[in-house]
């Protein structure tokens, strides 16, 4: 029997949600599998400046990936001996006045190793005025290509009795 190495990753989501209420966000949070009241209030004590779009966005990145991303390297950890891996790229983007944060695709100039590309920043680049923080691009980057060549990224494999992803650009 083959086994393969997996390798899942999630952003710390920050998009953008414009006209979005407190009750919104109370009544996405409830399809959460999870106490919504709970993962609310975390988030509110990590951001206490938080809009309510802002907190709408975590809930829908927790469900959309984080919690789908936990429950695949769990159950792969079970199977595979140690060759499981996560990662969570929480560097935020200053592009639309930091308020794009770390969006999905955020990662993927770091992931090439392009995150110095001028056409990247300034007012309409997707990482916006200010420039990447040293090393990360060449780090994600050499970790991506770790994994394809090895199985491995460079760092501790996955264990859900202590469920720690390896922390890129947070």
């Amino acid at each position: 029997m083959y086994t393969m190495s997996v390798w899942s990753g999630d952003r710390a989501i920050d998009s953008i949600c414009w006209v979005t209420v407190t009750a919104d966000v109370r009544a996405v949070a409830a399809r959460l599998p999870a106490d919504p009241e709970a993962f609310l209030a975390a988030h509110r004590a990590a951001r206490p400046d938080g809009t309510p779009g802002e907190r709408r966005s975590a809930v829908l990145a927790h469900a959309l990936f984080e919690d789908g991303t936990t429950r695949i390297a769990r159950a792969h950890a079970r199977i595979s001996g140690g060759r499981t891996y996560r990662f969570s790229f929480g560097y935020r983007s200053t592009a639309l006045d930091g308020r794009l944060g770390a969006a999905h695709t955020i990662e993927l100039p770091f992931v090439f190793d392009l995150a110095d590309e001028p056409w990247l920043h300034g007012p309409a680049g997707l990482l916006g005025p200010d420039p990447a923080p040293a090393g990360l691009a060449a780090r994600v980057h050499g970790a991506w290509v770790a994994f394809a060549g090895t199985g491995n990224p460079g760092w501790a494999a996955y264990d859900p009795r202590r469920p720690v992803a390896e922390a890129l650009g947070g």
